[in-house]
This record gives C-alpha cells, structure tokens and sequence, in this order.
C-alpha cells in the first residue's frame, strides 16, 4: 500500500509536515504554560505577559496546522481511495475469462467499495497518525528528561502497559476484520442475486423462502461488525484505562516532589501536559500498529487482483483472418475428470456460414468461448492463419473475432452508446451499422431514437431489439468473424430467422451461428 503513498509523495509529506508542526506545537505550547504558571506563582507580571504573548502565537500556529492537516490528510485519502479503486477496476477487468468468473462479481463490487473504504480508514489515515505522534512522543520525553530524569523514567515504565492489551488482542482484531470483509462480500452476493432474481422470485411468490438467505448472510454480517466494534472498544478503552492510572501516578509523584520543593507548580503541570502527549502517543501507537497489522489479510486480497496478469495469454503478434481458422486435435475440460472437448479438429475458412449442432452439452458453447480466446488452458491448437492463437495479442483479437451469446447484456445509456460502446465512429459508419444490423427499423417506436434510453438491462427494448444492437456492436467494428452462441434462440422464430438470414447474405463476413 505505500505504493500509492509514493505516487502521491509531495502531498503525503505535506501531511506528515504538518502532522510534525501540530505535535511540535503542542509540546512547546505545555514549557510556556508551565513559565506562565511559575511566573503567577511568583508574581511576576512582566514574564506572565511575554509568556501570554507566546502561548497565543503557539494557539494560532497550531490551530492554521490543525486546519491545514485536516485538508490534506483528507485530500491524501481521498486520492488513496480512487487510485486504489481505479488499480482495482483495471485488475478486476484485467483477468481471463475463466479467472473473472471465478468470483461472484458481487465480490468484486464489495472490494471496491467496503474494502477500499476499510483500508482508507484504518491503513492510510493511521500512518499521518503514527507520524505525528512519533515526533510528539520523543519532544514531550526530551522536554521531561531535562525537568526531571526520575519522573521521566516514571512515565516511560508506566506507559509499556498500554501495549500488553492491544498485544493481546492483535490476532483477533486480524481475525474479526477478515470476517467482516467476506461478510460484507456475501451480502453484496446475495442483494445482487435479491435484485436481479427480482423476477422469478416475484413469478413463483418466494419472498419469504428468499429472504431467509439474505437474513442469514445480514445477520452473519452484524455479528461480524459487533465483534470487530467490541475488539475496537477493548483496544481504545483499555489504552484509556491506562493512560488515566498511569497519568494518575505521574501526577502524584509529581505533587509529592513539589510538595517537597523539589520541582515547582508549573513543572507539574508542565509534566502533566506531556504525559498528556507522551502517553496519549503511546496509546495512539498501541492502537493504530494492531489495526494496520489487522489490514494485512484485505491488502493481500486487493494486491493479489491489482498485480495480478494473465501468464498464458502473453502473446505480442498481430491477429489476422484472411484465410483459415485451424483447429487441431482440440481438447478441453473445465474440472479434470470431465472432458468436455475431446481430440476436436476442424477448419474455417474465411467467408464460410457454418453451424454447430449437437445435444446440450456436447462443447458448442465451450468451442464458442475457446475460438474467441477466452480460456487458454487447452490441450491442442487453434491457428489464425497459421499463428497459434496463444501467440497472439489477446485483445487485438477481440477486434476481429466476437460472440453475440443468447444473454447479451445492454447497459443502462443510449441505444448509441450500446453501440458504440464509448468510442469514437463516424455518423456515417453508425448509420450504416443501423442499416445493415436492422436497429433503423425499430427506431422510430424509441422515445429519443439513437439517443432513447434502453432502461436497465434492456428494459425499454424487446429479445430481438435487443439481439439487433448486439449486431450492431460487431458490424460498426468490422468484425470478420461472427460468433452466434445460441445469440438468436431467446427470441421468436420469425426474427431470429429474419437475423440469421440478414447474416447468411452479408458477404466476406464469416460467421457461426
């Protein structure tokens, strides 16, 4: 995680600057309290005023420090939250087909959003903390050292106490934080499936049977957050506890040895101030290292996605369909006791109609994800124009190879954007791509036309409107090689024969319906 401390380093050491000056103030703020207290005692009116005229200035130092090191603590979490988010998104997208769907994707969303807010919370803000307080804790012992060397000594051994409970309670805390993060992961899973399930769960009147799951995971979730809370409570009360037994016996040798004329009144105050300082740094780091430790199981999640790359497909060569797609002696299987691809050989040649029969079952589909590059752990090969498909650029190939499936997904925008999907083409190339994937036909019925909205998931539009813009992603692009994974078998007999025939006459285009 210091990564992105270093990427943001000139407002991080801004942050600890501060953090510096605010403890540094602090610290010189309890010697010219403890000169103006001498001073009443004494008297003496003239060092009371000059001392008054100090401690005002320290008060309006410290206060444009506390100011300014809010808002740049703030603004160092806020950027180490959206670059951390950002190297989250690209990881999470990153990944091999066969790896994305290892994860429910409900997962990937409470990654980036309760785990990154965790690690902002309780790694990131902690470390201007630990900084801080560091400085803070060497001047307050150095200012005591040179008052009183006993009651120096006094306030450092009293304070190791304040690390035996967080010590203690360490691997709990690791614990609880680690079952918190999958807690808040399963109920992302389970309002996920909730919402999009709404449906079926609405068609066959099982509310209350689906509720029981998601109670389950929510109630799974708050015992999860109440033991991390209680953890939480424990570490900062039982420091608090100490800090106050501890502050009460400084205090009380203190009192003892100005009693005895040994030290003044202003030194005893003095030394309560920065034992305030002193111990209360001690407590802040007994604190703050047991949850940065905590943060360990959530960073290695996150980091094992962020720099996660695809090893197999590494290939740098440029894709190319003029001629043939070979395949030889093709062999595949999701889990290792079921083949599902068995010793597959077969050529396509370039411009070819061709169509995959077969029971359910029989490895349509999985040839379908296996052509388009979406698992590289198969036996055999499969040659694009001679170039083994392992050899090339993976998403150079997404450009003339694509699969429209049965359940194609149309985002929540414009029907242009569900096109275009982003980028840039010209208006003439978008009309024409209209044109020849049928999508003029229907526009008019389109509030807004290319630019009405489609709804969530297609809400606004029809099986077959919505196989039509499929065709149309592919056509704007130039795509040579159509893939139709059961693309048309969503929709009524009458439109997808009209589609498959409208691809049938579409020529050099080579296509799999």
């Amino acid at each position: 995680m210091f990564r992105y401390m270093k990427k943001h380093s000139l407002l991080a050491l801004l942050a600890l600057c501060i953090s510096i000056i605010e403890s540094t103030a602090a610290s010189v703020s309890a010697v010219f309290e403890k000169n103006m207290l001498d001073a009443i005692v004494q008297g003496d009116m003239d060092g009371f005023r000059n001392m008054l005229w100090y401690v005002v200035l320290i008060v309006v130092v410290a206060g444009f420090a506390y100011y300014l090191g809010a808002m740049t603590k703030n603004k160092f979490k806020n950027r180490f939250m959206e670059d951390l988010r950002n190297d989250l998104y690209d990881g999470i997208m990153r990944k091999g087909t066969g790896d994305f769907h290892g994860r429910d994707t409900a997962e990937y969303i409470s990654m980036i959003n309760n785990d990154v807010n965790t690690l902002a919370s309780n790694f990131s803000s902690p470390i201007f903390s630990l900084a801080g307080t560091g400085v803070s804790v060497v001047l307050s012992l150095a200012v005591m050292t040179v008052y009183s060397p006993p009651l120096a000594g006094v306030a450092v051994l009293c304070s190791l106490l304040s690390f035996v409970v967080p010590k203690i309670l360490t691997k709990y805390l690791k614990r609880s934080m680690a079952e918190k993060t999958v807690g808040e992961a399963a109920l992302s899973v389970q309002l996920k499936e909730a919402l999009n399930g709404y449906d079926v769960v609405s068609a066959f009147g099982v509310f209350q049977k689906m509720r029981l799951r998601f109670l389950e995971v929510n109630r799974a979730l708050a015992e999860a957050f109440y033991r991390f809370s209680l953890q939480i409570s424990l570490l900062e009360n039982s420091s608090m506890i100490v800090g106050k037994v501890v502050k009460a016996i400084t205090f009380l040798a203190a009192g003892g040895m100005a009693i005895r004329g040994k030290i003044s009144i202003g030194t005893v105050l003095l030394f309560v101030s920065l034992y305030g300082f002193f111990g209360g740094g001690i407590m802040l780091f007994s604190q703050c290292v047991p949850l940065l430790r905590g943060c360990k199981p959530v960073i290695d999640r996150l980091l094992d996605i962020i720099d996660a790359r695809e090893e197999c497909f590494a290939g740098t060569k440029e894709p190319a369909f003029y001629h043939e797609i070979r395949i030889h002696d093709l062999c595949f299987r999701y889990r290792e006791e079921i083949p599902v691809l068995t010793d597959l050989s077969l050529i396509i040649e370039k411009g070819e109609k061709l169509a995959l029969t077969g029971e359910s079952g029989c490895g349509k589909s999985t040839l379908v994800k296996l052509l388009g590059g979406n698992y590289s752990d198969y036996q055999g090969m499969i040659y694009y124009d001679g170039v083994e498909l392992r050899q090339l650029d993976i998403r150079e190939l997404r450009k003339i190879v694509t699969v429209i499936h049965q359940k194609t997904f149309i985002f929540n925008d414009t029907i242009r954007y569900n096109i275009c999907l982003g980028e840039e083409f010209t208006e003439a190339e978008f009309e024409n791509a209209l044109k020849r994937s049928g999508v003029d036909r229907f526009l008019p019925c389109i509030a807004g036309g290319a630019d009405g909205d489609c709804g969530e998931d297609r809400a606004n539009l029809s099986g077959g409107q919505k196989q039509r813009i499929a065709l149309a992603r592919a056509l704007i692009r130039g795509i040579d090689f159509l893939i139709l994974d059961e693309g048309v078998s969503a929709i009524d007999v009458e439109t997808a024969n009209e589609i498959e025939q409208e691809l049938l006459d579409m020529e050099n285009l080579t296509c799999l319906p």
